[in-house]
């Protein structure tokens, strides 16, 4: 017994994607679909899966060509032993790299969460009515520091004004005299 066949809509409400993401990677070779005699696309189940593969290879940033390169790696191949090797070689080298995307998105994670503990310290500073200067609060560290997000976003006009106070060699050097 087959599957029934997948329409458009099946496809987009299985993978949350776009009708147009589906129609752009049938187009782009990735997906196959079959036609009925008015034109509506049809699919077996296995696109779908192969459809939501894709989406989340293309979420962990794989570019188009990587995707079809890894998905098309048998048919592209001298046979199957040297399409084995090219899929062990290109699964290695995307697991590094998910690797280091991993380590800077801990880091990040860690940054950001010391930003929210940072936070409810300043959150119990500011009064009900009014501001509170934060540039001379005794109860964080030195500027230099804290958490990178917490400079950057909370603490940015003071960083601001610690780079402009004393213009650097750099930046004189880059101004143009007429």
């Amino acid at each position: 017994m087959r599957a029934k066949p997948l329409t458009l809509k099946d496809m987009i409400d299985g993978s949350g994607c776009t009708p147009r993401t589906v129609r752009y990677y049938e187009r782009e070779g990735l997906l196959r679909a079959a036609r009925t005699s008015g034109g509506h696309r049809l699919f077996q189940a296995a696109q779908l899966e192969r459809l939501r593969f894709i989406i989340a290879l293309r979420e962990a940033g794989w570019t188009l060509e990587e995707v079809t390169e890894f998905l098309d790696v048998r048919s592209q191949g001298d046979g199957d032993r040297e399409a084995m090797r090219r899929l062990e070689q290109l699964m290695q080298s995307h697991v590094e790299r998910l690797e280091r995307k991993l380590e800077i998105l801990q880091r990040l994670r860690a940054d950001l969460d010391q930003t929210g503990l940072l936070l409810k310290v300043c959150h119990a500073c500011v009064p009900p009515t009014g501001e509170v200067a934060c540039e001379t609060c005794d109860r964080l560290a030195p500027l230099a520091e804290l958490p990178r997000s917490f400079r950057l976003a909370w603490r940015a006009r003071e960083l601001d004004a610690q780079l402009f106070d004393e213009p650097s060699a750099d930046m004189l050097e880059g101004e143009a005299t007429p």
